[in-house]
């Protein structure tokens, strides 16, 4: 949804301007996303369309970034870099009505009130990591108020070089109160009653003091902001018609780079420090490393509605050598399948969920199956009735409490998550 929301209003910006909108491509382009929301289901998929050979190729041109090093010793070997090809993210949406009148959708561009799309029963969600075969790492689906779970464990640990059986002896030794960890590392589908964990949330809250109202964005400064975005990317935009490839017309949307981000910074950074609690603190001033020099994205576009982009992250590197690429892929499909209940599911409570989230961010690797010192599961002394009323009023539940402490969080390990929280 987001994915699809930001596609409708950049297009609308980018032929807002009336100089834009007489270039028959840009035209095509807008009538494009203008589709997107049409139908009663979606999808899109991104994905590393980078090979093996280009994203180590694309490593050692740049180097290990983080160590400020180049050559040989940085970037990615072989291995890895066959892990991360082909790795993708695909979204499915479906509904019983357009995507465009569902409210949420609506509220993405301004003109609706806020609703919780999480607890939309006539909306449906699935997400996927998918490695390069296809096999699905992680999904999570929307269904009626309820999400649904599935994680390959061994396939997650296998793709970052580590060995699957790490799993095995992990879930071997987990103590049985543990249950819903075992069953998220067996791979098996668990449900979450959405509604209940909302309702619940909002107890908790009811328990704290309220915070002061913040200010909230009004209709204006919205259309303020919007107007300013359309006209930044009216004038820094430009289209070129590449005409068609393999059934598609190829469309080749650029703009200079330092430039663009430039002006999107001016147009949102006002707006950004009037409202921090909806746009977050930006920076002082845009980034200073963005190469001065257009960049550009490949726009497909099958029967008038938008089919694919692709887009090279080499371009946004200050010094690459020419033939080194990174293509990452975004592909979108009208008539995505719709969003199913998996059977079997095996239903989670908040406290289950709270020990299978904390078991898996522990990691396989993390997990130490002996329970040694460094153990997130080592045991910790029990909390007693007088800590967990005293956690209850920094805003952690009993249940929740009990789960941290069953992995092995002591009560000061507790009480200091929630202060920083």
């Amino acid at each position: 949804m987001p994915v699809a929301v930001t596609a409708s209003v950049l297009a609308t910006g980018l032929t807002a301007c009336g100089t834009v909108e007489q270039l028959s491509a840009a035209q095509k382009v807008s009538k494009a996303f203008d589709k997107v929301g049409d139908g009663k289901s979606a999808g899109f998929a991104l994905s590393i369309d980078a090979t093996p050979e280009q994203i180590v190729a694309f490593a050692k041109a740049t180097g290990d970034k983080a160590t400020g090093g180049k050559g040989t010793d940085a970037g990615v070997d072989e291995k890895s870099a066959k892990a991360l090809s082909g790795l993708s993210i695909a979204v499915a949406v479906s509904a019983d009505k357009p995507l465009k009148d569902i409210e949420a959708f609506k509220d993405a561009k301004g003109s609706a009130a806020n609703k919780d799309l999480t607890l939309d029963k006539s909306v449906r969600i699935s997400y996927v990591i998918s490695d390069r075969s296809g096999t699905a790492l992680l999904e999570y689906r929307q269904v009626d108020a309820k999400g649904y779970l599935h994680v390959d464990a061994k396939g997650l640990v296998k793709l970052v070089g580590e060995d699957p059986s790490q799993v095995d002896a992990v879930s071997k030794d987990l103590p049985a109160d543990m249950a819903p960890v075992k069953d998220v590392l067996a791979g098996k589908w668990v449900s979450l009653d959405l509604q209940e964990l909302a309702d619940e949330a909002k107890k908790e809250d009811g328990k704290k003091a309220a915070p002061s109202a913040a200010p909230s964005a009004d209709a204006e400064a919205g259309k303020q902001l919007l107007n300013s975005l359309k006209d930044v990317l009216g004038r820094t935009v430009t289209y070129e018609d590449k005409g068609k490839k393999d059934g598609a017309e190829h469309i080749w949307v650029s703009a200079p780079a330092r430039q663009l981000v430039d002006e999107l910074f001016k147009a949102v950074k006002p707006v950004a420090d009037k409202f921090p609690q909806q746009f977050g603190k930006l920076p002082t001033q845009a980034p200073s490393d963005v190469p001065d020099r257009k960049v550009g994205i490949d726009l497909y576009l099958k029967n008038g509605t938008f089919s694919s982009a692709t887009f090279d992250l080499a371009q946004l590197e200050s010094k690459v050598d020419p033939g080194v690429n990174f293509p990452v892929k975004l592909a979108f499909n009208q008539s995505a399948p719709d969003v199913q209940v998996p059977a079997g599911a095996t239903k989670l409570t908040s406290a289950d969920l709270m020990k299978a989230v904390l078991g898996l961010a522990a990691g396989p690797g993390g997990l130490d199956p002996a329970g040694g010192a460094d153990s997130p599961l080592a045991p910790a002394a029990p909390l007693t009735d007088a800590q967990l009323k005293e956690l209850a009023k920094l805003g952690v539940p009993e249940a929740q409490a009990r789960a941290f402490n069953t992995l092995g969080m002591s009560f000061d390990d507790i009480k200091e998550m929630a202060k920083e929280g």
